[in-house]
This record gives structure tokens, C-alpha cells and sequence, in this order.
């Protein structure tokens, strides 16, 4: 496709969550006399043309706005594209788990809600960059895009502005407390840190005075050789980088929304009770068994009202708030089998995409899992130690998480395919019957709540 026909094609999210191109004939209509003018192969131009006629308010002014979300469509496909290509195969996401993010725009000339496209371009301003970096620029920094990145463990800063904009109180704090490093690492840390900042910040602030903001780059040789004269470059590079990640790990799980302290403490095997060597007899297993049902199921629904109650809050602050419409499509959808399609008339949507949107199953299944590992591993682990010996205990603890992941993931597939299917569907899963369990705890409608 080529540049100009961006201006006509709107990027949308399909039903099956891809981001596809249709045309707006309407808005082709419009621009076809310009294409026959010389303006065709000057897109600057063309694109001055559309902000002038959007911006005057008057006459064409919607087509020329629609015109511009079009190409602001395709800036941020290309993004999600990009960060998928980049990141994706080593975090494990694609773009179809990123498209539902951000493509909102449904290609009305007047819409109904505030589309993104309509976001981007209503703070564009032209004398501070051209549209389509304006577009990527936003994208890149999307609340519930980074969000979404941030619960796969992806936290895009480069280790050099987070070295830069962390003091030195709060690396201390955060080694203590979070890694749980001993004095003598955080007097070394805070000592490196502290050189890193009078040389390579201070470089920095005289260096940006007067132009404009750039992104942090790894230090120089010089520079490294200012921070610490004494020790190799590489290996200082090295150290700094170390540092980083420790400061990346801490802000990835507290900006990811689950603030779990972090925790390696080892068991006091002079308290943990040795009570037999040998393998656990039958009575023994049947009831660890019983008692792994039962954490399973309890921690399941913490980690399904949990995320309930984050959506939630984060749908109430819309306007108009969509808190009430989610809770209840859960609840049709999982509890009484009724089809997406089906719901938006029930939901005061327009159709399936906006019902995907407001849902985002898959979204709630990530983080469902994301809660309920580390809370499972931690139930299961204490289960356990009655039933086997210090030995058994050991070797569980290291495969603990690996097995209880299989298992779990095992779980939310059965409850994806579930969910796929159409008609006639029941809440047949573990997942979709704890749900319906947990869901009545938010239902506001009478009805619906004594069911």
C-alpha cells in the first residue's frame, strides 16, 4: 500500500483480534481531485492541507479529521508490529495481544467515543514534530499498552536511564528490602551509583542544554574510565549493567500491579519435621491431595477476584464508567453461555468488537495466571512439608513452580477452549466455574446475583 493510500484506509480490529485495513470510500471520494494535482507525491503536503481544513472547524472538516485518523491507524499497527518483532518471541506476546490496546477507532466520521487515533491527534502539535512520529511516540508510550508489556516483563527503559533516575536512597532501599542483599553489596552498589551519577548525569544535563530531549546511551570509554579509574571498562560495564537489571527486576513487578515482596528465604531445616525418609504412604497422599484440591481452588479465586477488581477500578474511571457492563458480560458470558455476539445488545454495545474490548478474556486469563503461580507455589510448598521428608522437601521446592506452571497453564487452556466455543456452551472448566463462583460477589443486579 502505498503512503497516499493511507490517507483512506482505516487499520480495525477484526472480530478475531487482527488489525486489518478497510477502505472509507467516502474519505477516497473526498481526496480524489487532490491526488490529480501536484500535491499527489508530496505527502507533507498533503498531510498540512488535511491539519489546516480539521483544524478551521468548518465545511470538510470531519472528512479531513477521518483522513488523518486513517494515517494515524496505520503509525500505530506498525508500532504493535515492531514491539511484537522485537520483543514477543522472548516475552511471549504478539501483536494480536497488543492490537485490542489500541486500535479503537471503528472509521465513524463522527464518533461515538473518543478514539485513540482522535487522542493522538487532538495533542499533535505541528510545529514540534511530523504526524507520524507524534502517532508512534504515543503509541510507544500507551498506558494499557505499557501495562500489558509490563505484566509480560517488559519495561522499556534502557539501563542507563534507569540508573539515571534512581537515587541512591531508593537503590538502597530496594536492594535491602527487595533482594535482600547483604550491607556490604549495598554499600558497593551505592558507591557506584553515585560516581555513575557525577559523571555520566552530569554529562548529560550539560550536554542537553539547549537541545532537545534524546534517549540515554551507554557511556563512553572516557567516561567509564571517569566513573571508576581503577577497574577495567568492560568489567565496569559490566557491574553497571548488573546493577541496572536488579533496578529493572524491582520496577517490573511493582509497576506490573503485583507488588509481591520478593523473597529467596530458605527453609530452617533444624524446624522443618523429618518424620519418615521413605515415600509418603497412600493415606498420606490422598490427603496432600485433598489438600492441594483445596488450595487450588481457594488461591483460584483470589487470583480471579483480584483481577476482577483490578479491571474494575480501571473501567470505572471511563466515561462513562464500563464497570457495570463487564461484570455482567462476564457473567453472561461464562455463567449462562451466551454468545459474544449476543451480548452487545445486552451490554448497550455496538457490536462483537466492542465486546471483545471490554472483556478481553485473554487479558484476564494472563493475569489470573500471573497472580495465582507464585500464590500456589507458596500454599503447595507449605502443604507439602507435613507429608514428605527434608530431603522430598528440598528437591520439591526446586521443581515446585516448573510443575505448578505446567499445571496451571493446563488449566487456563482448557478454559480458552472453552470459551471458544460458539453456542451451547457450559461452564465446564475449573477456570469458568470458579469464576461463576467468584462473580456473584460483584453482580449489582439482584437477579443476577441469586442465580
Amino acid at each position: 500500500m502505498d503512503t497516499a493510500s493511507q490517507y483512506w484506509h482505516l487499520i480495525r480490529l477484526t472480530g478475531a483480534g487482527d488489525g486489518h485495513s478497510h477502505m472509507v470510500p467516502q474519505v477516497k471520494t473526498w481526496l480524489q481531485p487532490w491526488l490529480a494535482d501536484d500535491i499527489k507525491d508530496a505527502e507533507t503536503t498533503l498531510q498540512q492541507r488535511l491539519i489546516t481544513i480539521w483544524q478551521a472547524n468548518h465545511g470538510q472538516a470531519d472528512l479531513a479529521q477521518l483522513s488523518l485518523r486513517c494515517f494515524i491507524s496505520h503509525q500505530i499497527r506498525d508500532v504493535c508490529l515492531q514491539l511484537a518483532q522485537r520483543f514477543g518471541p522472548t516475552h511471549g506476546f504478539s501483536a494480536r495481544d497488543l492490537f485490542p490496546l489500541v486500535l479503537d477507532d471503528d472509521g465513524q466520521l463522527q464518533p461515538n467515543h473518543r478514539p485513540f487515533t482522535l487522542e493522538i491527534l487532538d495533542t499533535y502539535d505541528p510545529t514540534q514534530a511530523n504526524l507520524g512520529a507524534w502517532a508512534r511516540r504515543l503509541t510507544q508510550h500507551h498506558r494499557d499498552l505499557n501495562q500489558a508489556l509490563l505484566e509480560q516483563g517488559l519495561y522499556r527503559a534502557s539501563d542507563w536511564a534507569i540508573l539515571n533516575d534512581t537515587s541512591v536512597k531508593q537503590l538502597q532501599r530496594i536492594l535491602q528490602d527487595y533482594h535482600h542483599c547483604s550491607d556490604h553489596e549495598i554499600s558497593r552498589a551505592s558507591r557506584l551509583l553515585q560516581q555513575y551519577h557525577q559523571v555520566y548525569r552530569r554529562d548529560r544535563i550539560r550536554n542537553r542544554q539547549g537541545s532537545a530531549n534524546t534517549r540515554c546511551q551507554p557511556p563512553s570509554r572516557e567516561q567509564l574510565q571517569r566513573i571508576e579509574p581503577a577497574m577495567a571498562p568492560r568489567s565496569l560495564l559490566h557491574r553497571l549493567k548488573t546493577l541496572a537489571s536488579q533496578l529493572r527486576a524491582y520496577r517490573i513487578h511493582v509497576r506490573s500491579g503485583h507488588p509481591i515482596p520478593y523473597s529467596d528465604a530458605a527453609v530452617d531445616w533444624t524446624q522443618v519435621a523429618d518424620p519418615r525418609q521413605s515415600c509418603p504412604n497412600d493415606d498420606d497422599q490422598a490427603a496432600f491431595l485433598a489438600a492441594y484440591r483445596q488450595a487450588l481452588e481457594q488461591d483460584l479465586d483470589a487470583a480471579i477476584a483480584d483481577s476482577i477488581t483490578t479491571a474494575i477500578t480501571q473501567l470505572r474511571q471511563r466515561r462513562p464508567p464500563k464497570d457495570d457492563p463487564y461484570v455482567e458480560g462476564l457473567y453472561l458470558f461464562h455463567c449462562q453461555g451466551m454468545a459474544m455476539g449476543q451480548l452487545a445488545p445486552r451490554l448497550g454495545l455496538s457490536g462483537q468488537v466492542q465486546v471483545n474490548r471490554l472483556l478481553q478474556l485473554k487479558r484476564l486469563r494472563a493475569e489470573v495466571r500471573h497472580r495465582l503461580i507464585p500464590s500456589l507455589c507458596q500454599t503447595v510448598y507449605q502443604a507439602a512439608q507435613p507429608y514428605v521428608s527434608a530431603a522430598q522437601l528440598q528437591q520439591l521446592n526446586q521443581t515446585l513452580e516448573q510443575l505448578l506452571t505446567q499445571e496451571v497453564d493446563q488449566l487456563l487452556d482448557e478454559a480458552r477452549s472453552e470459551a471458544q466455543i460458539p453456542k451451547d456452551r457450559t461452564a465446564q472448566s475449573l477456570f469458568a466455574r470458579r469464576l461463576c463462583h467468584v462473580i456473584h460477589r460483584f453482580l449489582s443486579s439482584p437477579e443476577t446475583a441469586l442465580e
